[in-house]
């Protein structure tokens, strides 16, 4: 066979597979990254990660870290094991919490939040 006819089946098979991964999408991404962080990042909005901090502030008031951890964790898997169905009319209520605060309240709701923030940020980020 010919270079020329070897150069011209490469690059029709190459065509041929450009085509069919183009028309043949890989699967949708999961949302958390190859490390872990902030995997419902994208699946809430600000003031409803606030409200779920809050909530685990609150809820998580006096355990020890690893006690922390595993509620975070059954937290993190109860939400992602939701239907949208449920997953959005808990969006809900957590909107409607968020918006029956006062400003004064959400102002310290940010606070508190922005302070964990930094004090993790301090301690080597998530994770360390």
């Amino acid at each position: 066979m010919s270079f020329s006819r070897i150069l011209l089946a490469a690059g029709t098979l190459a065509l041929l597979a450009g085509t069919a991964y183009a028309a043949d999408p890989a699967p949708a991404a999961p949302m958390q990254s190859d490390s872990g962080r902030g995997m419902m990042r994208g699946m809430f909005s600000p003031e409803e990660r606030m409200m779920l901090m809050a909530d685990a502030f609150k809820a998580t008031a006096g355990m020890t870290d690893d006690q922390r951890h595993d509620y975070r964790h059954k937290q993190r898997e109860r939400i992602i094991a939701m239907s949208d169905g449920d997953r959005a009319k808990f969006k809900a209520d957590l909107d409607k919490r968020w918006a029956a605060l006062t400003p004064a309240q959400q102002a310290d709701i940010k606070t508190k939040v922005d302070a964990f923030r930094a004090a993790r940020q301090a301690h080597g980020g998530y994770g360390q």
